[in-house]
Protein backbone atom coordinates (compact mmCIF):
# COMPACT_ATOMS: atom_id res chain seq x y z
CA UNK A 1 0.00 0.00 0.00
CA UNK A 2 1.43 3.54 -0.76
CA UNK A 3 0.16 6.14 1.85
CA UNK A 4 0.04 9.02 -0.59
CA UNK A 5 -2.12 7.07 -3.08
CA UNK A 6 -4.28 6.11 -0.29
CA UNK A 7 -4.83 9.66 0.98
CA UNK A 8 -5.71 10.57 -2.37
CA UNK A 9 -8.13 8.19 -2.99
CA UNK A 10 -10.06 9.02 0.03
CA UNK A 11 -10.26 12.90 -0.73
CA UNK A 12 -11.51 11.62 -4.04
CA UNK A 13 -13.99 9.69 -2.18
CA UNK A 14 -15.18 12.20 0.01
CA UNK A 15 -15.91 15.03 -2.64
CA UNK A 16 -12.92 16.42 -2.73
CA UNK A 17 -11.47 17.55 -6.17
CA UNK A 18 -7.47 16.72 -5.53
CA UNK A 19 -5.01 17.70 -3.10
CA UNK A 20 -3.90 20.85 -2.91
CA UNK A 21 -0.54 20.42 -2.19
CA UNK A 22 2.15 17.82 -3.14
CA UNK A 23 1.33 15.36 -0.07
CA UNK A 24 3.96 15.05 2.30
CA UNK A 25 4.64 11.91 4.41
CA UNK A 26 7.58 11.54 6.00
CA UNK A 27 8.75 9.03 8.34
CA UNK A 28 11.81 8.38 10.81
CA UNK A 29 15.05 10.46 9.57
CA UNK A 30 12.77 11.51 6.43
CA UNK A 31 10.96 14.18 8.91
CA UNK A 32 13.36 15.91 9.74
CA UNK A 33 12.95 17.89 6.67
CA UNK A 34 10.19 20.04 6.66
CA UNK A 35 9.25 19.13 3.11
CA UNK A 36 9.71 15.96 3.44
CA UNK A 37 7.38 14.84 0.27
CA UNK A 38 5.93 11.21 -0.19
CA UNK A 39 8.90 8.65 -1.80
CA UNK A 40 8.60 4.90 -1.70
CA UNK A 41 10.48 4.95 1.21
CA UNK A 42 8.67 2.06 4.12
CA UNK A 43 7.10 2.94 6.67
CA UNK A 44 8.82 1.04 9.56
CA UNK A 45 8.40 -0.30 13.63
CA UNK A 46 9.01 2.46 15.93
CA UNK A 47 8.94 5.61 13.25
CA UNK A 48 7.59 8.80 13.76
CA UNK A 49 5.38 10.05 10.75
CA UNK A 50 4.87 13.05 9.93
CA UNK A 51 1.61 13.66 7.35
CA UNK A 52 1.21 17.22 5.73
CA UNK A 53 -2.05 17.18 3.43
CA UNK A 54 -4.88 19.23 2.22
CA UNK A 55 -7.70 19.21 -0.12
CA UNK A 56 -8.71 21.25 -2.71
CA UNK A 57 -12.58 21.64 -2.74
CA UNK A 58 -15.15 24.12 -4.29
CA UNK A 59 -12.09 26.47 -5.10
CA UNK A 60 -10.55 26.60 -2.00
CA UNK A 61 -7.73 24.43 -0.33
CA UNK A 62 -7.07 23.23 3.39
CA UNK A 63 -3.82 22.43 4.72
CA UNK A 64 -3.01 20.54 8.08
CA UNK A 65 -0.26 18.51 9.38
CA UNK A 66 -0.57 15.50 11.75
CA UNK A 67 2.26 13.24 13.82
CA UNK A 68 1.73 9.64 13.92
CA UNK A 69 3.85 6.74 15.46
CA UNK A 70 4.54 3.70 14.50
CA UNK A 71 4.02 0.61 16.86
CA UNK A 72 4.16 -1.74 14.34
CA UNK A 73 5.50 -2.49 11.14
CA UNK A 74 2.56 -2.40 8.64
CA UNK A 75 -1.00 -1.10 8.54
CA UNK A 76 -2.58 2.02 9.29
CA UNK A 77 -4.38 0.31 12.29
CA UNK A 78 -0.73 0.30 13.99
CA UNK A 79 -0.34 4.00 13.69
CA UNK A 80 -0.91 5.75 16.64
CA UNK A 81 -1.00 9.71 17.36
CA UNK A 82 2.06 10.44 19.35
CA UNK A 83 0.69 11.10 22.71
CA UNK A 84 -1.09 7.95 22.67
CA UNK A 85 1.82 5.62 21.57
CA UNK A 86 4.97 4.03 22.63
CA UNK A 87 7.17 6.51 21.09
CA UNK A 88 9.91 7.48 23.49
CA UNK A 89 9.96 10.09 26.30
CA UNK A 90 11.70 12.54 24.27
CA UNK A 91 9.93 12.61 21.28
CA UNK A 92 6.32 13.09 23.57
CA UNK A 93 8.31 15.48 25.26
CA UNK A 94 9.00 18.03 22.01
CA UNK A 95 5.62 17.04 20.91
CA UNK A 96 3.77 18.40 23.53
CA UNK A 97 6.45 21.52 23.55
CA UNK A 98 5.44 22.18 20.15
CA UNK A 99 1.87 21.68 20.98
CA UNK A 100 2.27 24.03 24.29
CA UNK A 101 3.64 26.99 21.14
CA UNK A 102 1.11 25.78 19.12
CA UNK A 103 -1.49 26.66 21.03
CA UNK A 104 -0.31 29.37 22.46
CA UNK A 105 0.12 31.15 19.69
CA UNK A 106 -3.15 30.20 17.90
CA UNK A 107 -4.77 32.22 21.48
CA UNK A 108 -3.46 34.92 20.11
CA UNK A 109 -5.27 35.35 17.13
CA UNK A 110 -8.13 37.86 16.47
CA UNK A 111 -8.18 40.97 14.05
CA UNK A 112 -5.66 43.21 15.04
CA UNK A 113 -2.62 41.69 16.24
CA UNK A 114 0.45 42.01 14.68
CA UNK A 115 1.37 38.03 13.07
CA UNK A 116 5.15 39.64 14.00
CA UNK A 117 3.61 38.95 17.56
CA UNK A 118 2.53 35.29 16.58
CA UNK A 119 5.57 33.81 15.81
CA UNK A 120 7.26 35.86 18.38
CA UNK A 121 5.53 34.01 20.99
CA UNK A 122 6.19 30.81 19.23
CA UNK A 123 10.40 31.27 19.00
CA UNK A 124 10.14 32.65 22.74
CA UNK A 125 8.51 29.46 24.12
CA UNK A 126 10.97 27.38 21.78
CA UNK A 127 13.88 29.27 23.14
CA UNK A 128 12.77 28.06 27.12
CA UNK A 129 13.80 25.15 26.47
CA UNK A 130 17.26 25.57 24.36
CA UNK A 131 15.35 24.50 21.12
CA UNK A 132 14.90 27.65 19.11
CA UNK A 133 17.38 26.83 16.71
CA UNK A 134 15.51 23.88 15.19
CA UNK A 135 12.63 25.94 14.13
CA UNK A 136 13.70 26.62 10.38
CA UNK A 137 10.46 27.83 9.23
CA UNK A 138 7.67 31.06 9.83
CA UNK A 139 4.76 29.75 12.34
CA UNK A 140 2.46 29.90 9.26
CA UNK A 141 0.69 31.49 6.39
CA UNK A 142 -2.88 32.85 5.06
CA UNK A 143 -4.82 30.53 2.69
CA UNK A 144 -7.89 30.86 0.50
CA UNK A 145 -7.88 30.62 -2.97
CA UNK A 146 -4.67 29.41 -2.65
CA UNK A 147 -2.66 26.79 -0.23
CA UNK A 148 -0.15 30.02 0.34
CA UNK A 149 -1.59 33.60 0.79
CA UNK A 150 -0.63 36.70 2.52
CA UNK A 151 -0.13 36.83 5.52
CA UNK A 152 3.13 35.30 5.97
CA UNK A 153 2.68 34.15 9.84
CA UNK A 154 6.26 35.61 10.69
CA UNK A 155 8.31 38.02 12.40
CA UNK A 156 9.92 39.68 9.76
CA UNK A 157 5.98 40.59 8.82
CA UNK A 158 4.72 44.42 9.35
CA UNK A 159 1.00 43.06 8.46
CA UNK A 160 -1.86 42.72 10.76
CA UNK A 161 -4.63 40.22 10.64
CA UNK A 162 -8.14 40.92 9.55
CA UNK A 163 -11.75 39.22 10.18
CA UNK A 164 -12.40 37.16 8.04
CA UNK A 165 -8.53 36.14 6.79
CA UNK A 166 -7.93 32.09 7.11
CA UNK A 167 -4.86 31.47 8.39
CA UNK A 168 -2.23 28.39 9.21
CA UNK A 169 -0.39 27.68 12.61
CA UNK A 170 2.15 25.86 12.39
CA UNK A 171 5.40 25.50 14.21
CA UNK A 172 7.89 22.22 14.19
CA UNK A 173 11.10 21.36 15.41
CA UNK A 174 13.43 19.79 12.99
CA UNK A 175 16.46 17.40 14.41
CA UNK A 176 18.90 16.54 11.49
CA UNK A 177 19.18 12.94 10.56
CA UNK A 178 17.02 11.98 13.51
CA UNK A 179 13.37 12.89 13.55
CA UNK A 180 10.76 16.33 13.50
CA UNK A 181 7.76 17.12 14.50
CA UNK A 182 4.86 19.80 13.10
CA UNK A 183 1.27 20.95 14.67
CA UNK A 184 -0.36 22.17 11.99
CA UNK A 185 -4.31 23.63 12.40
CA UNK A 186 -6.00 26.24 10.19
CA UNK A 187 -7.69 29.05 12.29
CA UNK A 188 -10.31 32.07 11.28
CA UNK A 189 -9.54 35.26 12.16
CA UNK A 190 -12.44 36.44 14.00
CA UNK A 191 -13.34 40.40 15.35
CA UNK A 192 -12.88 39.28 18.94
CA UNK A 193 -11.23 36.02 18.74
CA UNK A 194 -10.67 32.84 16.57
CA UNK A 195 -12.05 29.57 15.19
CA UNK A 196 -10.10 26.50 15.05
CA UNK A 197 -11.46 24.79 11.15
CA UNK A 198 -9.08 21.57 11.20
CA UNK A 199 -11.19 19.54 13.41
CA UNK A 200 -8.98 16.55 13.62
CA UNK A 201 -7.82 15.94 17.14
CA UNK A 202 -3.76 16.17 18.07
Amino acid sequence: MHASKEIIKHIKKKGGHKESFRLIIASGKRSAMPHGYATKKVIRKNEIVMIDMGVHYDGYCSDITRMFYMNANVGASHAAPVQNSNAPARIKKIYNIIKSAQLKAIRMVKAGVAVAKIDKTVRKEFKRYGMEKYFTHSTGHGIGQKVHEDPRISFKSHERLNSGQIITIEPGLYFKNKFGIRIEDMVLVKKNGYEILTKAPK
